[in-house]
């Protein structure tokens, strides 16, 4: 199966090898700024003291006192700068490690060779252990590594459910690594433990800073395991039935050959809805004041749109409707590409939807050489002010309905859709929502319904569904609105999928 991202390696390589040198200057500069501001506190401090002491005049104590205050708060700033520069390199090393295994075709991945490739970087000077059970070593690194025996780590997994500590190996404690080990069990869909991850830091530090990037890393190898246990299943089912087929006359073994292709094609279909599915939230966020609804109704087994819920600084949250310009395992992978790119420049750009849009943009059109595309509607919404910030990335315009009787009003488009050009204008727009105002987000695949005649549902018959609903519950109008879609088709075909997402703020 061919691969649907394109590198361009060495553009890859100097622009990594550029924010690899920014990084490494700004943790040094704000570590040259906290001993700068040391050297020159602590003697004014020293004279301030004597000159209190001599003249007795002891109100210079109060600027001494704001000093000493003055000397924990640049550690702090410093401590959070650089805790913010480690978060945003393991934020990119995972991104890259997800884009190296979904570059991989399904029958021929590689886990041990990638995970060998990425993972070095994630806990630099540890002791890894990645295992699944009962006895095969997936990845392993540290000076001095010792591997655990296979009945130990049957017994440590056991009933393990969540990321625990545990007293290291007296060995490795020796070898200069912290009295703690973090353990991170890696579950099936089962819910049954599969393998886990065994983690140790060198010296004194803190383990569970390791604890998100594991727990990351963890998820990313479950998910992999099981694409690529299905693959293989698949490919042994095959080999199976060519083994009987090759025995049968020669129109028999062309038609089962015919059927094993259609076979393999509707596993391949099958294993990859299935990782798709697991882009998805499975719950909509529970906010005070505030109600969500969301409903993905899609035409094949693989979906081109997508919605996310992002959890954001402050409170805030991400909202995220989007379709991809085509159907079928293209536009699934363009999809969990763009719904990738999206979540990790969220949290780089806060506040600033457009900021995310256009970084994601960029990084579509430098890693593949696709002509797909993706509209997308991305809003920030602040709760507690109602205030909602938004990037309108060649979607169909939202409906917004006024509560206190204002009508209803659009909001348009503000720039092109990710994946068509780099340099384009993205704006952000931003509305205020009132008590009792309703947000319709949806895709095409709504509007563009076509019952048995070709004729489309079209705006006005959701803008009247909502507008007859207006008041009532999200859920009901989701409901009464999926109902009238469903009814106006009828028996026809869907041929696009289906998404919307109701957003209304409490009277």
């Amino acid at each position: 199966m061919p691969s649907f991202v394109s590198v361009q390696h060495s553009t890859v390589v100097n622009n990594r090898l550029i924010q690899r040198a920014k990084k490494g200057w700004i943790a040094a500069g704000a570590a040259r700024y906290t001993v700068l501001l040391s050297v020159l506190l602590l003697p004014a401090a020293a004279i301030l003291v004597w000159l209190a002491v001599s003249s007795q005049l002891w109100w210079w104590l109060l600027p001494l006192a704001g000093l000493l205050v003055a000397l924990p708060l640049v550690h702090r700033l410093s401590t959070n700068e650089r805790r913010a520069q480690h978060h945003a390199v393991e934020r990119h090393r995972l991104a890259q490690l997800a884009l190296a295994l979904l570059r991989e075709p399904l029958e021929n991945g590689d886990l041990p060779s990638q995970l060998s490739q990425h993972v070095p970087p994630l806990f630099p000077g540890g002791w890894v252990e990645v295992r699944l059970l009962p006895d095969t070593v997936l990845f392993a690194q540290g000076e001095g590594w010792i591997p655990l025996p296979n009945e130990q780590w049957v017994t440590l997994l056991e009933d393990v459910e969540t990321a625990v500590t545990l007293p290291a190996l007296p060995e490795a404690i020796e070898l200069g690594f912290g009295p703690q080990a973090l353990l991170l069990p890696m579950r099936s869909q089962t819910g049954a433990n599969i393998g886990g991850i065994y983690l140790l830091r060198p010296g004194a530090a803190d383990i569970w800073a390791w604890e998100a990037a594991g727990q990351s890393l963890a998820e990313l190898i479950t998910a992999e395991l099981q694409r690529t246990q299905q693959v293989e299943e698949a490919l042994a089912a095959q080999a199976k039935a060519y083994e009987e087929a090759i025995y049968e006359q020669a129109y028999q073994a062309e038609v089962n050959t015919m059927l094993l292709e259609y076979q393999k094609v509707t596993q391949e279909i099958a294993t990859a809805r299935q990782v798709q599915t697991t882009f998805l939230p499975p719950t909509v966020p529970n906010l005070s004041g505030w109600q969500i609804a969301v409903t993905l109704e899609p035409a094949r087994e693989m979906s081109g749109d997508f919605y996310d819920f992002i959890e954001l600084p402050n409170g805030r949250i991400g909202l995220v409707i989007a379709d991809v310009a085509d159907k079928g395992m293209g536009s699934a992978l363009y999809m969990a590409l763009s719904r990738t790119l999206i979540r990790t420049f969220a949290t780089d750009f806060d506040t600033a939807p457009a900021q995310v849009l256009r970084a994601a943009n960029q990084r579509v059109l430098a890693d593949t050489s696709s002509d797909l595309f993706v509209t997308v509607f991305y809003a920030i919404l602040e709760p507690e002010t109602g205030r909602l910030t938004y990037c309108n990335a060649g979607h169909n315009p939202p409906f917004l309905y006024s509560g206190n009787g204002g009508g209803m009003r659009l909001l348009d488009r503000t720039a092109l859709p990710i994946g068509i050009l780099d340099e384009t204008a993205w704006e952000q727009s931003s509305i205020h929502m009132q008590p009792g105002d309703l947000l319709v987000m949806y895709t095409d695949g709504v509007t563009e319904a076509e019952d048995e005649s070709a004729h489309f549902f079209g705006e006005a018959r959701l803008q009247a569904v909502a507008t007859a609903n207006l008041g009532r519950p999200v859920d009901i109008i989701e409901s009464k609105v999926v109902t009238a879609v469903l009814d106006f088709v009828g028996d026809a075909p869907q041929f696009d999928d289906i998404t919307l997402m109701l957003l209304a703020r409490d009277a």
